[in-house]
């Protein structure tokens, strides 16, 4: 007997929790991707000084979290809408851009960089991270419609629409103006270039017009890359019910961020898990589990307790499976809806 009691102790101590076990043994299956960070920043311009934690991405990281794929964002703060104003955004994103490809390369054995959905799949089977690439802000396209050809021959396949300022393509919704009523005349072509190449369009920091004017205006499904629900935090960067039911029946996707800022009017040391999973429900019950996922925010902003970088992203799927989410249901949010997107635009691509 005593024996029975030394080997179940030594069991808890020493074996796996079966609830872990069942999370490696999911992620081995499933693809996990995640939509939105800023490494980009800081790889290109290492002498700048952060203006929030930094150091939360990284190829070695996503291994250990079990993140199979990231959208790596070359991100540029709003400017001037003048010539000036736009060659120095371009100059920022293309040098991101460029520097996210000398890292794929020179970290090749951990990652490298995906363009497709099926890139991404066989990347997982290499046992290597998946880097695909996106634009923040398309302040960089100027008024230049060749410069989305020029983006994605660079590699990026999404493009958000502003960041925090309105410029020449769309309105933004944390800016007090309403420059263009939503979306610019140059915004519609900018949308349907994206369209005809297959870049998704992103509208997490759009205003509200120009979102639900993106979202009539796109013919493949939108996302909003990183953001909240407004009904659970009254923000102008979440999204209102209006938004999420308008992107969700064209298909599109709600990608909650791993932020306090999005997530609760809580001190930040008191936000974590249980408030983005609070998040997901809510996109869940409105729209259901093909229109919701996970894009992340770090070296941005984004960590909680309990995920404060990507090597802790596994345990959002420990929660999802604590909250009753079956293993098909988890495989989708967290990876299969990207995908599907993701080939819905390769495939449409160049029949508009």
């Amino acid at each position: 007997m005593k024996l029975f009691f030394l080997i179940c102790i030594l069991s808890q101590v020493f074996l796996p929790d079966s609830l872990d076990m069942r999370v490696e043994q999911l992620h081995d299956s499933i693809v996990s991707i995640d939509t939105h960070n800023d490494f980009a920043m800081l790889l290109a311009f290492p002498d700048l000084e952060p203006s929030v934690e930094k150091g939360q991405v990284s190829f070695e990281l996503m291994k250990e979290g079990r993140l199979d794929a990231a959208f790596y964002a070359a991100y540029q703060a709003q400017g001037p809408c003048t010539e000036k104003g736009h060659e120095n955004a371009k100059f920022l994103a293309d040098s991101m851009l460029l520097a996210l490809h000398r890292y794929a390369t020179e970290f090749k054995h951990l990652g490298g960089i995906a363009y497709t959905a099926q890139d991404v799949k066989d990347l997982k089977a290499q046992g290597r991270a998946a880097m695909l690439l996106s634009i923040e802000n398309a302040y960089c396209l100027g008024e230049d419609i060749s410069l989305v050809e020029h983006y994605y021959n660079l590699g990026v396949r999404m493009i958000g629409l502003t960041h925090n300022g309105d410029n020449c393509v769309a309105d933004a919704v944390t800016d007090t103006t309403e420059t263009h009523g939503g979306l610019s005349a140059f915004g519609y072509e900018v949308i349907a270039e994206m369209n005809r190449l297959g870049i998704i369009v992103d509208v997490s920091h759009a205003s509200r017009k120009a979102c639900l004017q993106a979202v009539e205006a796109s013919r493949t499904p939108i996302m909003a890359s990183h953001s909240g629900v407004y009904a659970l935090k009254p923000i102008p960067r979440n999204l209102t019910d209006k938004e999420i039911v308008a992107i969700a029946e064209k298909g599109g996707l709600i990608q909650i961020s791993i932020g306090r800022y999005f997530l609760s009017t809580l001190p930040r040391a008191q936000v974590g898990i249980p408030h983005l999973i609070e998040h997901i429900n809510y996109v869940v019950e409105l729209v259901g589990i093909d229109h919701v996922g996970i894009g992340s925010d770090f070296d941005g902003g984004g960590g909680i307790i309990g995920v404060a970088n990507m090597g802790e992203m596994k345990a959002i799927t420990r929660a999802l499976l604590e909250e009753g989410y079956s293993d098909r249901d988890i495989g989708k949010l967290w990876g299969g809806n990207v995908l599907r997107i993701m080939e819905i635009a390769r495939q449409q691509a160049g029949s508009f």
